[in-house]
């Protein structure tokens, strides 16, 4: 609507326009309406004001709210940060964010719930080949799960930017969770490893224990057999051990990965590794385990087997119906109490100092003391091409099978030690 005044006016000048009285002054060539009238104006104008000043303000700040099917309609590009989207199928408002649609939460929510969990714990391949993780969730109120991750290990939080040192690489893909293993033994340890699926406004956490531990893989690379005892050939960290019956009194010691010494390439300096008896079929008799001198005969009671003898040329735990020993050619400890099935059995050897420590369920024997606090150890050559670690059953009371799995960490390596 136009609002027209008279021509050529005169100071003081008076005119009714649209229900208002306006008064002309001179002094600033302009019409006034009194100052406590209201300016009257028509629904259009209202209209116009309204739309030029938001338009302005969505220009600056968006905002708007727009309705949209479902959320795959919304549009990637084009957007405003602060823009709202309303979705007519899930009922849901959202705020682009500047980068990506963000849900608002309005009223009380449910996280998503998981219909595949993850495992409670996992063990990482020290080969470097992967291993994955993977977890499903469905939202209730039908929403898109999306997954994400994040780790601990005390108070240090892990995440892509900051991986633990035991994994390499951290990638996932729609809920497969692909973790690199690091192949450094310097990396062994565990770390807390948490999923979380998020419907867009509440995340539901669930936690699996990550480890790297290295063990030994012996090879054992055909059958040795003594009389009718033999160990069996394997290559996966496991001694598989047969007793038959023990020949014109003899006491049949075996090498696990092999009588020679290209058999083998044993880690020089401090090392620790751990034994553990983890089965056993027939009627027990008994066994032993520990280290020899790799070239010494190892084949009776005379050149190194279970002995009162001086002669030293292995060192090991020793169990029969009679006792339980930690031994070394004369010098034999007890006092560890019986030896029983999964017990481990705990060794350590110094390539430098020539000397053993035998060990059980983390106490060391008395006769040669804590490797890590300066114990005496066993005196054990190290000159005839190395150690070799000794299986091997003495006594004749009957037949039997029993198995030692090699590695492990059950417990704390000896102060000044490394893995094996």
């Amino acid at each position: 609507m136009a609002i027209n005044f008279p021509d050529s006016p005169s100071n003081g000048d008076t005119v009714v326009l649209g229900g208002t009285n306006y008064t002309y002054a001179s002094s600033s060539n302009s019409w006034s309406p009194p100052s406590s009238t209201a300016i009257a104006l028509d629904s259009a104008s209202v209209t116009n004001m309204i739309d030029s000043d938001y338009v302005s303000l969505r220009s600056s700040s968006g905002g708007g709210v727009t309705v949209y099917a479902n959320l795959a309609a919304f549009p990637s590009s084009g957007n405003t940060a602060g823009d709202l989207g309303f979705a007519t199928n899930t009922k849901a408002s959202y705020m682009w964010d500047g980068v990506a649609w963000q849900r608002m939460s309005i009223g009380t929510q449910i996280g998503p719930r998981f219909t595949t969990t993850p495992a409670a714990s996992l063990a990482l391949n020290t080969d470097g080949t992967t291993s994955t993780i993977t977890a499903v969730a469905t939202d209730e109120s039908g929403f898109p799960v999306t997954y994400d991750w994040d780790a601990y290990s005390g108070s240090t939080l892990y995440n892509d930017d900051s991986l633990p040192s035991q994994v390499t690489a951290l990638s996932q893909s729609n809920g497969v969770f692909t973790l690199t293993p690091s192949t450094a033994e310097a990396n062994a340890g565990d770390f807390s490893f948490r999923v979380k699926a998020s419907d867009g406004v509440l995340a539901t956490p669930i936690t699996s224990l990550i480890s790297l531990a290295f063990s030994l893989v012996i090879t054992i690379a055909a059958r040795q057999t003594r009389g009718s005892n033999y160990v069996e050939p394997t290559s996966t960290g496991v001694t598989q051990f047969n007793y038959a019956s023990a020949a014109s009194g003899s006491n049949y010691n075996y090498f696990p990965e092999g009588a020679t010494a290209s058999a083998a390439s044993w880690p020089t300096g401090k090392r620790y590794i751990e034994a553990k008896w983890t089965s056993t079929e027939g009627s027990f008799g008994s066994f032993m385990l520990g280290v020899g001198e790799r070239t010494a005969s190892h084949n009776n009671a005379s050149t190194g087997g279970y002995t009162t003898g001086a002669s030293t040329t292995s060192a090991y735990a020793y169990t029969d119906t009679g006792g339980n020993y930690i031994a070394a050619g004369n010098n034999q400890t007890s006092g560890l109490g019986a030896y029983v099935l999964n017990d481990t059995f705990t060794i350590a050897y110094d390539t430098d100092a020539e000397k053993v420590w035998i060990g059980k369920n983390g106490t060391w024997g008395s006769g040669c003391g804590d490797p890590g606090a300066s114990g005496a150890g066993f005196p054990l050559s190290y000159a005839n091409e190395g150690y070799a670690f000794v299986v091997a059953s003495v006594s004749n009371n009957g037949g039997n099978d029993f198995t030692i799995t090699w590695g492990g960490s059950n417990y704390s390596i000896p102060t000044g030690f490394s893995k094996f």
